[in-house]
């Protein structure tokens, strides 16, 4: 199992429907009509990613085609979610249900998506440990939380009614600053 942190838009402009829809969606600019199921291995994501921003540096779409490997092919049911909330300061937490899904026949922005089972949409920060808050602050739009044992911390939260508890990590670390995803 594993732990993921996806954003529901750099201004939370997503997230109403994140939580009406029980998804968590991939809305990345250029990609909205193309299925990326065709892609078996980060390579192959990484070629689309490619071909849909010729211009752009490649150490920005490696970092690109990172974020997206991980929504589509690295991303499994049965692994957690957290999606930090804009629009209440909180934090959601959620249990992925399905595979990677591609419906050319949704709006466009809403084409790349996974069912999720919201646990709890809105846990305050305040019941979050610091060096998680840092990790579920990384600028990143899609990726895997693992330092200091987050997805097990947070598994064991949500058994405490979403309270910390003793849980907490050894020492509290800075994520790096990556490229993030283009505007939509």
């Amino acid at each position: 199992m594993a732990l993921w942190l996806v954003r529901a838009g750099k201004f939370g402009q997503h997230e109403t429907r994140f939580f009406e829809d029980a998804r968590i969606y991939l809305t990345w600019g250029a990609l909205t009509g193309t299925d990326l199921s065709t892609a078996s291995n980060y390579e192959g994501i990484k070629t689309l990613v490619g071909s849909h921003y010729p211009d752009e540096p490649a150490r920005r779409l490696g970092n690109w085609a990172g974020q997206i490997w991980a929504f589509v092919l690295a991303m499994k049911p049965g692994d957690w979610v957290v999606v930090p909330r804009k629009s209440t300061g909180t934090i959601a937490v959620g249990e992925i249900k399905s595979g990677y899904t591609f419906d050319p026949s949704a709006l466009e922005t809403y084409r790349h998506f996974r069912q999720v089972q919201w646990l709890n949409a809105e846990v305050p920060r305040s019941a979050f440990d610091q060096d998680l808050l840092y990790s579920i602050g990384a600028v990143m739009t899609v990726c895997e939380i693992k330092r200091n044992d987050a997805e097990k911390r947070i598994r064991a939260m949500a058994t405490k009614e979403w309270h910390a508890g003793s849980a907490g990590a050894s020492a509290a670390q800075t994520p790096v600053a990556a490229d993030d995803e283009p505007e939509d």
